[in-house]
């Protein structure tokens, strides 16, 4: 019977056989039989290979525990798709064994001889010439490992993802669905700045499932057969498609119901998960019904995807350029600050006074979890130094290349080799409010990035680094009119370790709203 299985950890039989697949071990001059899938998978270098002694160290063997299900009418053809989870690895291996795919169940923990077959890509990694004799079913797994990734990790490190259970988490179908659409087949998702395609067979429970606009998917990862140089995920069940498209923005929302009023870059001592950024409603909200999400920009010459130049995929580049925060929860009346950022909810790094008592809409532990569904892992989403970064604030969850932030506060370095190419268009979109806008507003020509045009305003570094200022965004917004009489400005407040939350929102720099 089919059920959403719970992905927590192996049986003890499976863990048994992972352990024995250690990196060309010897015990007593003896080599073992079990050859990591690791390992397996780093023979082949392009071309097919066949897998002699000598090619596997004198192993034989490999294990694994079937994630791929036959029954679920979602395979590929004639392929069976086992996992082997080692301490603090996952990797997986597809298996060709042509008719007898249906005689291996979801979890069957398996023996695989693997000596004298062949190791071959076929869109993905695949062991041919596995026959009923050399396999051994050993044990049943009732559970699985299975990693939320970005489609920029994929891609990054597609031979440590491939063959495995993966979830991709705010995907958006591309083209835009048409009323009526359906999976079966292939259709592209969009994740950040990188396409995922998701292969559904006919024969599947959810081929005639309705495409939504935006979906979190999770399946089997494998490069796509049709397209080098694309990975393709295998949903099972139709529980493994989950629709996640915005709702409709009532009209009556008005410009600028949220602005930026306030961040801190530079904590004192390390960032991680400890920067954090404030703003202000210009209408009350619930952000259960009307979600946002706030994004972060870090150009630093280092970071990926598009290292050292202007962004892929814009706002929704992800890996280490952007990352973002969704507002789903929680509720802001007009007049009232509210605070995105890292978890630890401190005013100035470690040791510092808590402000958890302020309106936190959202809180990630950024430094090791990355972002929702949107930038990897990284201790420093706000540069400290050097080139531009950022935030933009958008409605909804789901952004692309092409959206627009409704508000948008850029600092730092005047250099633009990382935020800008216009040629080929692309860079940060900019939202229109006090600094930014994009149609020159004299001669109505299109820019619609930042430092393109006129958008070049940046707030500076604050110097001394890493002492913790907060950086008051002072300005007068009226609320009636839903529009800046006195732009925003900016203003260093000074932190201390044992400074109050009330200095984030009290004094003569913080932004005032007028009627």
């Amino acid at each position: 019977m089919k059920k959403k299985l719970l992905y927590i950890l192996l049986l003890p039989v499976y863990l048994l056989l992972s352990q024995s697949c250690e990196k060309r071990d010897f015990i007593n001059g003896t080599p073992s039989p079990y050859i990591a899938i690791e390992d397996l998978r780093q023979i082949h270098k392009g071309d097919d290979v066949q897998m002699t002694a000598e090619k596997l160290s004198e192993a034989h063997m490999t294990t694994g525990v079937v994630i791929s299900d036959y029954e679920s009418g979602n395979s590929p053809e004639g392929v069976i798709v086992v996992q082997q989870a080692r301490p603090g690895k996952l990797h997986g291996i597809a298996l060709k064994v042509g008719s007898i795919a249906s005689n291996y169940g979801l979890g069957d923990s398996i023996l695989i001889r693997i000596q004298d077959k062949q190791l071959k890509r076929q869109g993905f990694l695949l062991i041919d010439g596995i026959n009923a004799s050399d396999i051994e079913v050993v044990g049943r797994a009732s559970s699985f490992y299975r990693r939320n990734v970005t489609g920029s990790a994929i891609y990054q490190r597609p031979n440590e993802y491939e063959s495995t259970l993966v979830k991709v988490v705010g995907g958006e179908m591309f083209p835009r669905p048409e009323a009526g659409q359906t999976f079966n087949g292939v259709k592209r998702m969009v994740n950040g700045a990188d396409t995922l395609n998701i292969r559904t067979l006919a024969s599947a429970p959810f081929s005639g499932m309705e495409v939504p606009r935006n979906i979190n998917v999770q399946g089997i990862l494998l490069g796509d057969p049709d397209k080098e140089g694309i990975m393709a995920i295998w949903p099972r069940y139709t529980t493994d498609i989950e629709d996640i498209s915005d709702p409709e923005i009532p009209g009556d929302l008005g410009d600028m119901p949220l602005i930026f009023t306030g961040y801190c870059a530079d904590p004192e001592g390390g960032d991680g998960n400890y920067e954090y950024i404030q703003l202000r409603a210009n209408a009350d909200i619930d952000f259960s019904e009307i979600p946002f999400s706030v994004v972060t920009t870090n150009n630093a010459g280092g970071n990926q995807p598009n290292a050292g130049a202007p962004p892929g995929a814009g706002w929704a580049t992800g890996g280490m350029r952007t990352l973002k925060f969704n507002l789903t929860e929680g509720t802001v009346r007009k007049g009232e600050f509210f605070y995105v950022g890292g978890h630890q909810k401190r005013i100035n790094g470690a040791n510092s006074t808590q402000i958890t008592e302020l309106n936190w809409i959202r809180a990630i532990p950024y430094a090791t979890s990355g972002g929702d569904g949107l930038g990897d892992a990284n201790a420093n989403i706000l540069a400290n130094s050097g080139h531009p970064s950022g935030m933009a604030l958008f409605v909804g969850t789901n952004i692309n290349e092409a959206s627009v932030p409704v508000d948008l506060v850029m600092f730092g370095g005047t250099g633009t080799v990382t935020t800008i190419d216009s040629v080929n268009n692309l860079g940060y979109r900019v939202a229109n409010n006090d600094h930014y806008s994009p149609f020159h507003r004299e001669t109505g020509d299109a820019q619609p990035f930042f430092s393109m045009g006129t958008n070049q305003y940046r707030i500076p570094h604050f110097l001394p680094a890493n002492i913790g200022i907060f950086v008051q965004l002072g300005g007068v917004f009226n609320t009636t009119l839903r529009k800046w009489e006195t732009p925003r400005g900016y203003n260093g407040h000074i932190l201390t370790k044992q400074s109050s939350a009330s200095e984030l929102e009290e004094g003569e720099f913080i932004t005032q709203q007028i009627e």
